[in-house]
């Protein structure tokens, strides 16, 4: 049981990371280069910086996230994930100069609302 806990309060922490690897993947955007020549695909986002911050932020927690599928119940961790969303609508205000409206903080209360429900009958 404190295992489990621990384990959803560590992926809580990394769904800030892969936050960051959304916003560095919408700064790659802007660079990014569709071809249908694979070499100049490959060779145009590995030059893209941000790309690949963005790449590494996403991979960074996985073998923590499966460390915590191995301790902790999919019906607690996964849902856990969508607080992603939370920090990404932050992240972009701060960091893409996008806005929130009333449906987005609707839409954030929603999921802390979800999250806290689905982790209190997990635990």
């Amino acid at each position: 049981m404190a295992e489990a806990i621990i384990a959803a309060g560590i992926v809580a922490a990394f769904t800030i990371v892969a936050a960051f690897g959304a916003v560095f993947f919408k700064r790659g955007s802007a660079k990014f280069a569709l071809s249908l020549n694979p070499l100049k695909f490959a060779v145009s986002s590995l030059r893209n910086i941000n790309l690949l911050i963005g790449v590494f932020l996403y991979a960074a927690p996985t073998p923590v996230y499966l460390w915590a599928l191995k301790n902790a119940n999919l019906s607690l961790i996964y849902p856990i994930n969508s607080l992603t969303y939370i920090w990404v609508s932050l992240l972009s205000v701060r960091f893409l100069g996008e806005e929130m409206n009333r449906h987005k903080w609707l839409g954030v209360a929603c999921i802390i609302l979800g999250v806290s429900l689905l982790a209190y009958s997990a635990v």
